[in-house]
């Protein structure tokens, strides 16, 4: 990895976040006192949204961060992106750790061969990480910093999953890959997965383009019709989350999954990429800056329509 040592430039975002939370406001959720004006409900508990930082990379005009996970033993947060139209890949790999802020970066691998490596995961045990791009999948060995390629190369990987091992999807083609010593293996092979999890439980949830599913083994089950949420994540305690255009998404996985669902639990637009920090925090981005939404000490007082 190349740490720049380029500053973030601390402009107040004072603005865009009010702006952000009176969109919200205007849906669900009304602020009845002033004590503090950038809270929402997530649920039925208020949370305060602040600003951290804006991430620095060579981002298009309009910024697009699909995927962000955070490297927890050394609270570095990494994320993919659209880079500039002149750019000759169009993923690429930042970082910015969340403890220094003058500590960021963008993944150059070998010698600045195009990989457009635009999905990943951690093992969060060794501190590896997975990437899928055009060419295969690479592992960086954070501990090392060695960057090595991994399997299934020129194939065009979609996305990326760990969970003792590297689940994968490659770019048209359907079902969830693993690969079990020389052997590949393939998981719903009649399924074209968008983006996909694996809960503590085995339970896979599947965005598929005709919706949102939740599998195990044979069974199945579609719990929204929404075939566009723009991302999937799990917290700290393995909570499944969702999120559109118009708010943050809980799964609820069932023990009886035909009595899984999926409910709303925040209004909040405008969301590009999401994920949880070391404390179990929302963070979450809009354009290419990055909020933190903690529970709120102050007393605010939130009601909903």
């Amino acid at each position: 990895m190349r740490q720049d040592g380029q500053q973030c430039v601390k402009d107040t975002k004072m603005i865009p976040l009010v702006v952000l939370l009176g969109i919200a406001s205007s849906f669900v959720v009304q602020a009845e006192s002033q004590e503090c004006t950038s809270c929402i409900l997530l649920n039925t508990t208020c949370y305060n949204i602040s600003y951290v930082l804006d991430l620095q990379a060579n981002f298009r005009k309009r910024v697009v961060i699909p995927k962000m996970a955070i490297l927890r033993s050394k609270n570095i947060l990494f994320y993919s992106y659209e880079p500039v139209f002149e750019d000759e890949e169009y993923y690429k790999i930042g970082f910015q750790s969340l403890d220094n802020e003058s500590s960021v970066g963008i993944l150059n691998i070998f010698g600045g061969q195009i990989l457009n490596l635009g999905t990943f995961d951690i093992d969060q045990d060794s501190n590896s990480i997975y990437f899928g791009g055009s060419e295969g999948i690479f592992v960086l060995d954070t501990n090392l910093n060695k960057m090595s390629f991994y399997s299934s190369r020129e194939d065009s990987i979609t996305n990326i999953f760990y969970k003792n091992r590297v689940f994968f999807t490659k770019n048209n083609e359907r079902g969830i890959v693993f690969k079990k010593g020389s052997e590949f293996i393939t998981l719903y092979d009649n399924i074209l997965a968008k983006n996909f999890v694996i809960t503590k439980y085995d339970v896979f949830v599947i965005l598929h383009n005709t919706g949102l599913f939740v599998v195990k083994g044979e069974e199945r089950h579609k719990i929204s019709g929404n075939a566009f949420f723009r991302g999937i994540t799990m917290d700290l305690e393995g909570t499944v989350y969702t999120w559109w255009i118009d708010g943050i998404y809980k799964v609820v996985i069932k023990k009886n999954l035909r009595h899984s669902k999926v409910v709303r639990v925040a209004v909040l637009p405008d969301i590009g990429a999401m994920t949880f920090d070391n404390d179990n925090n929302i963070l979450f981005t809009s354009d290419k800056s990055l909020y933190v939404m903690k529970q709120s000490k102050t007393g605010c007082s939130v009601g909903e329509e």
